[in-house]
């Protein structure tokens, strides 16, 4: 795997609002908009000694009716980290 590029300000900007949309992508992939009635997403981005820490909290709030699976929801958090990991290795690798 090559180096991680020195990142600006934009960059981690970029890089958040890019995350925010991958998950909510992967979300919506498992769970209908029907069933959710707020997502909210809080996402930490730490960017020291060339190593960039990406935390996400995931806030999602489901209609009374809804039988969400939780394991589905993770997946869907999974499967979204690892999509990020190559969407930086595409745009921030050296």
């Amino acid at each position: 795997m090559s180096k991680l590029k020195k990142l600006s300000s934009d960059d981690l900007t970029t890089i958040s609002e890019d995350f925010g949309e991958i998950l909510e992508k992967e979300v919506s992939r498992v769970i209908s908009v029907k069933e959710l009635e707020d997502l909210n997403l809080d996402i930490t981005i730490n960017y020291e000694n060339a190593q960039l820490d990406v935390d996400v909290d995931l806030g999602v709030d489901f209609d009374e009716l809804s039988e969400i699976d939780q394991n589905l929801l993770m997946e869907a958090v999974d499967e979204a980290y690892l999509k990020f990991e190559s969407y930086i290795d595409d745009n921030f690798r050296e």
